[in-house]
């Protein structure tokens, strides 16, 4: 039975865990919030038909007579409604009372504020999480069909490249929006004043399907005026307009970024009035001149408000000041694009017209850069907080400029070879991009040609495996590391990873990526570098899951490293009792049994004496005195036994004698039974070995026998397809443990006796020929894949009929 939160929108397996989390800090912390904002609404009035001119203070003056009031919020683009928040209910009532509100010379309509449906931040941002992930999973099957067809790895990044590239309409359309904001800001300043530019991915070549669209207006004067002043960091600002269209209709519709809070006994109302004064005299005087006299705050409000009375397929516009460049965000609401419009972001523009030029100079790289930003969103590490696409396209870059592969001359030397002079914000963003000039003054010797795509991805993971990003800092400008005690000129300084942009040297582009991330991201790379390196082969291979399918796929791969015990632990769940569809529960002895029956019978794999394993696990020990309890409540067809296996301690905080959990061994056919410190759980473990793949291609084997043999039962179908591929397929050696324990569900007193899950647990162990090891690894892990589907798929299917043959 799932358990749910719907405040929260958590699920949960139990009434332990439920009851655990209503108590928790969190629950506690977004309740306490609805109520605050449930006690706000019904001590609040929703004003609307207000002046566009009237002020807070006006309405205070106004509404102070039914009670004392706590804030006044305010729609301050449209200056459509506002919504009086009293400290008491029942100034609402004397309120309403009133036949009429007059303020600011025009009759006003109140009623009571009406609350939209409650939801948190967190829960939202669990189902924002929740989606992404479902996305991700749709995107990885639909591209993984279309590259299962493909004959070579090269093949499948095209595949990959054409997937995602934007055709040529696409492109059109972005051009479409640029002149559309060109003509609408052409009605305030002239031509030569001003310029709309497109940068980032769309300007590069690499936006993908339904990526947002950067561009920025540009004014000459700005980078004048401001060519040596480094850029300030603004105040943090967040404002939303709900419609970009002007529609007072669908004023009442409330958001937490529409209201901005006053507090009345502060000084910023002052500033308020004076920010709206401002704007309003800006288009009241037609003082366009002036722009760039106001701060940044008044700017991005301005273009904010120009789009929103002239752009007519915009929806959702929002003001957002709180970024390192303002910006003004809308949906095109006809082409169905996100658009981000920032302010004098001259050096954005600089570095894509730089990212430009190399790709430029090496084409093909532009294929690895896709290959790359898929790589990373099928591992979750793109997004806020991790890495972004202009972070992994200056990695890849470093790599190639450090090892001198590809014709990609640094930016330093770049700057070195024109006569340009280009300072923006005391920066210097000048480079040479003149393509003839460039092949020129650089001798192409000094550089080694771009290699194939297979050997290129195979550099990159290799390359950031060994990296020392506790030690090193990523100079991308000169293409070089420093170590980190070295002064710099970067503004903050992460212990865990940073990269310097190559124009801002202030800027840390890694600087708020966590140390899991980076661990996460340094494994990721050892365990794609080891794969690309078995698989040189670039011709399709037999197994389903191979090339970039494999290479991207989100289970973490194992790592063979500097010669030590290559050992795989992957971990996958049974589950084993369904009241739907199993009436009986499942017993702990039938379900390893049922497991082994279907590796041993069913596949053909071999069963391995334990004295023939030169090197054993090592022996698990751990104190377990409280499950042993547990186990005996449960009443299970095996007996706990308690083994004293230490001496009294004389330390107060250490219990007196050390218990361990031995389950009977008749769980076990061929070893023994041994406990570790993290898996005390174990129930039973055996020792196998694979002499023949017996797991891929079933399916049409499958299918021709059921089409000649219709007479045979589903038990049979499995074994003798496991006989045909036996016999025609090749050697696949893989020794490996199967360890099975239960869950923590299975020990929890809701659930007495009824097992919910059983755990599989393998290993992987060396073979005797060591130079085999990479092709153990890569059979190992398909392997594994494998049984995850189809363990789980049988028991559904096969258990029934096993259990009667058993019976």
């Amino acid at each position: 039975m799932t358990l749910s939160c719907t405040l929260c929108k958590l699920d949960f397996n139990n009434e332990d865990q439920f009851k655990q989390h209503l108590d928790g800090k969190r629950h506690k912390k977004i309740q306490s919030i609805k109520e605050e904002r449930e006690n706000s609404a019904k001590r609040s009035l929703f004003v609307s038909g207000l002046k566009k001119d009237t002020f807070i203070k006006q309405l205070e003056e106004h509404f102070i007579k039914f009670g004392k009031i706590n804030k006044i919020v305010t729609d301050n683009d449209k200056n459509a409604y506002a919504i009086i928040e009293f400290e008491e209910q029942i100034s609402v009532d004397f309120a309403l009372e009133c036949k009429e509100h007059l303020v600011n010379g025009k009759k006003l309509k109140i009623s009571r504020r009406e609350m939209k449906q409650f939801i948190s931040k967190i829960s939202s941002s669990h189902e924002k999480k929740k989606e992404l992930m479902n996305n991700l999973k749709e995107e990885a099957i639909t591209l993984n069909t279309l590259m299962g067809k493909c004959l070579t790895f090269d093949e499948q990044i095209e595949k990959l490249v054409e997937y995602y590239k934007l055709n040529d309409k696409d492109t059109d359309l972005r051009q479409q929006i640029k002149a559309k904001l060109t003509d609408i800001f052409s009605q305030f300043w002239s031509k030569d004043e001003f310029n709309v530019e497109i940068f980032g991915s769309s300007f590069t070549g690499l936006a993908c399907n339904g990526s947002d669209m950067d561009l920025s207006i540009l004014f000459e004067q700005y980078k004048i005026e401001n060519q040596l002043k480094q850029l300030k960091q603004p105040k943090v600002v967040v404002r939303e307009i709900k419609n970009g269209k002007n529609d007072s209709n669908d004023s009442q519709m409330e958001s937490e970024e529409i209201e901005e809070e006053v507090n009345l006994e502060d000084e910023t109302e002052e500033e308020e009035h004076s920010l709206k004064e401002d704007i309003k005299t800006f288009f009241n005087d037609k003082k366009y001149d002036e722009i760039l006299k106001f701060d940044v705050e008044h700017q991005i409000k301005i273009l904010s408000r120009i789009i929103q009375r002239f752009y007519y397929d915009i929806k959702s516009l929002k003001t957002i000041t709180n970024t390192r460049c303002p910006l003004v965000r809308f949906h095109n609401d006809k082409l169905n694009i996100n658009c981000d419009l920032s302010l004098n972001n001259f050096l954005a523009c600089e570095n894509s017209r730089l990212l430009k030029l190399y790709f430029a100079l090496e084409s093909d790289l532009k294929k690895t850069v896709f290959v790359l930003r898929y790589w990373f969103r099928q591992k979750n590490l793109y997004s806020t907080n991790k890495f972004n696409s202009y972070t992994i396209i200056w990695m890849l870059i470093f790599y190639l400029q450090t090892k001198k592969i590809g014709f990609l001359p640094k930016l330093e030397d770049l700057s070195k070879i024109t006569n340009k002079v280009n300072e923006v914000h005391g920066w210097n963003c000048a480079f040479e991009d003149d393509l003839t000039k460039i092949k020129t003054t650089f001798s192409s010797q000094n550089f080694v040609a771009l290699p194939k795509q297979n050997d290129l991805l195979k550099g990159f993971f290799e390359f950031y495996s060994q990296f020392s990003f506790d030690k090193e800092i990523i100079f991308t400008r000169e293409a070089k590391a420093v170590l980190v005690e070295k002064k710099t000129e970067l503004s903050k300084i992460s212990q865990y990873i940073n990269i310097q942009d190559p124009f801002d040297l202030s800027h840390n582009l890694t600087v708020n990526i966590p140390k899991s991330t980076l661990e996460r991201f340094v494994l990721e790379c050892k365990g794609s570098n080891e794969l690309l390196h078995y698989g040189q082969e670039t011709k399709r291979s037999a197994n389903k899951g191979w090339g970039l399918i494999l290479l991207t796929t989100k289970k973490s791969l194992p790592v063979f490293n500097n010669n030590k015990d290559l050992v795989e632990k992957s971990l996958i769940n049974l589950k084993i009792e369904d009241p739907k569809k199993i009436p009986q529960n499942i017993s702990l002895r039938r379900a390893i049994d049922f497991v082994m029956f279907l590796l041993t019978d069913c596949l053909l794999f071999q069963k391995v004496d334990p004295s023939a394993i030169k090197e054993k696990p090592k022996k698990r020990t751990r104190i377990l005195n409280q499950i042993c309890d547990k186990v005996d409540s449960l009443g299970l067809n095996c007996s706990p036994k308690r083994l004293r296996t230490g001496e009294a301690s004389m330390d107060v905080n250490r219990p007196a004698q050390t218990y361990v959990c031995v389950i009977d061994e008749s769980l076990n056919n061929n070893c023994e039974i041994e406990f570790e410190d993290d898996e005390a759980k174990t129930l039973a473990s055996y020792y196998l070995s694979v002499v023949r793949n017996t797991w891929q291609g079933r399916r049409p084997v499958k299918r021709e026998l059921i089409k000649n043999f219709c007479e045979l039962n589903d038990l049979e179908i499995e074994r003798r397809t496991s006989q045909k591929l036996y016999e025609n397929s090749k050697d696949k050696p893989v020794h490996f443990k199967i360890q099975f324990s239960y869950s923590e569900e299975f020990l929890s007193e809701t659930n007495g006796k009824n097992l919910s899950n059983l755990n599989i647990k393998f290993d992987l162990l060396d073979g005797e020929d060591q130079t085999k090891r990479q092709e153990e690894l890569i059979n190992f892990t398909t392997l594994v894949h494998f049984l995850d589907i189809y363990i789980n798929n049988c028991q559904e299917k096969l258990y029934e009929q096993w259990n009667a043959k058993k019976n």
